[in-house]
């Protein structure tokens, strides 16, 4: 081999070790430095989208489900620290903060803060077990109310007044119900084990009663017994006065392929049940009014769930959307509006805020996420008690944080081109 054949042989050998020794730092480098070579998805930053919207926290955990204070100086809300990618501590704490985001305190371990009075209400789930809690808005004077057993209980909820707790125990029939790819439905007394190919679901039937409770564990009161939660968690709401409450129950038919979800209503101690809804598919997630004069509930199927208003006794039924993926919404609180979280499937192209006159006119747009909507959830609308914002959380399903936003609702009076 001639010299100048063995210093071009060098200068390859040479290259392709260094080669070697670049793929081999990129296996082992940490993270931090392999996601500065290959950065991870990042949160929009809302505030880019709109000048009339506030970043409010920038946790590199979960912040999530804002309560307004009374006043509406303050908003509360539950947090979760960062601990790795896709993955959050199990610690949860409670936090308060200025509604401009200033002065941000941590109050208390725990999750989903309701706001009654004075008083902060909250749950500590420790497996199986749920603890729920009440202190002071400043965190002082923290007290255990009563000890629920999670596998069994769900939808503990607290009356206006927070002296009564409503929640299902839910148990297993023995029966099962299969959903086979033709849409129809079986129920069997055992445990089928039919061929995968054939079934598009199946599941054991769940049936649930209700109870009422005072926050003390005392006068604990059975309301609805037998209540079909086959195939969904049921929500539980009281009405602002805390004489009524909303529940769901499911009714399923093998003559009838559709399950068939619909609202309820009783008084608190259980008597006078009336079935509000009876459309062939979802009636969900309804809402008091806070006057307790009507009612909003989404309706429709798993593609399709349109946000619907009604009386409490079921009547002067009306639909405010159409044709829409609706998440969410909430009442605003003069009654005179409602703000709803939306995937318009005529233009899949954006999760979007819009609001709406209580009868479904005038629909403005208040925000909207240019994003995959299947990859963005927003959650917990909360108007300040004024009216003129709403809080919200907001994360996407590919990035680890999420983070609570207030956006500006009386500039879309003054300009109806708010997106820039």
């Amino acid at each position: 081999m001639n010299p100048g054949t063995k210093k071009l042989a060098a200068i390859v050998l040479l290259i392709i070790i260094s080669l070697s020794v670049i793929l081999a730092s990129l296996v082992i480098l940490p993270s931090p430095v392999k996601h500065a070579i290959t950065p991870e998805p990042q949160l929009v930053d809302l505030t880019n989208l709109s000048e009339n919207i506030t970043r409010l926290t920038r946790n590199s955990g979960a912040d999530e489900d804002p309560v307004w204070s009374a006043d509406g100086g303050r908003i509360f809300f539950e947090s979760r620290p960062d601990t790795g990618v896709g993955c959050y501590a199990p610690e949860c704490y409670i936090c308060a903060m200025d509604a401009d985001g200033s002065n941000l305190t941590m109050l208390a371990n725990g999750t989903n803060p309701v706001l009654s009075s004075d008083k902060v209400f909250f749950k500590q789930v420790n497996y199986p077990y749920i603890d729920l809690w009440v202190m002071n808005t400043d965190g002082s004077d923290k007290k255990k109310l009563t000890t629920l057993n999670s596998t069994l209980c769900c939808s503990p909820t607290l009356s206006p007044d927070g002296s009564k707790i409503c929640y299902y125990t839910r148990y297993d029939t023995g029966y099962y119900w299969v959903k086979w790819n033709d849409d129809t439905l079986t129920r069997f007394d055992h445990e089928p084990q039919p061929g995968r190919q054939d079934v598009a679901i199946m599941g054991g039937e769940k049936h649930a009663d209700i109870w009422v409770m005072d926050v003390s564990r005392e006068n604990k009161t059975k309301i609805s017994s037998d209540t079909d939660t086959t195939w969904f968690y049921p929500s539980l709401e009281w009405s602002p006065d805390g004489k009524r409450i909303l529940f769901q129950t499911s009714t399923l038919s093998c003559d009838n392929p559709i399950e068939n979800v619909d609202i309820w209503v009783m008084d608190a101690d259980g008597s006078n049940k009336k079935r509000q809804t009876n459309h062939s598919g979802y009636d969900m997630n309804p809402i008091w009014s806070p006057d307790g004069n009507k009612i909003v509930y989404m309706s429709g199927n798993v593609s399709n769930l349109d946000v619907w208003t009604m009386k409490p006794d079921g009547s002067d039924k009306k639909q405010l959307t159409n044709g829409a993926q609706n998440t969410g919404f909430d009442w605003s609180p003069d009654m005179g509006k409602i703000a709803y979280i939306t995937w318009l499937t005529k233009d899949p192209k954006a999760r979007e805020i819009r609001i709406m006159d209580a009868d479904g006119s005038n629909k403005e747009l208040l925000l909207s996420i240019p994003r995959d909507p299947s990859r963005v959830i927003m959650s917990s609308l909360a108007w300040s008690p004024d009216g003129s914002k709403i809080a919200f959380s907001y994360f996407a399903i590919d990035v680890e944080n999420s983070d609570i936003y207030v956006i500006d609702v009386p500039a879309m009076d003054e300009d109806k081109s708010l997106m820039r």
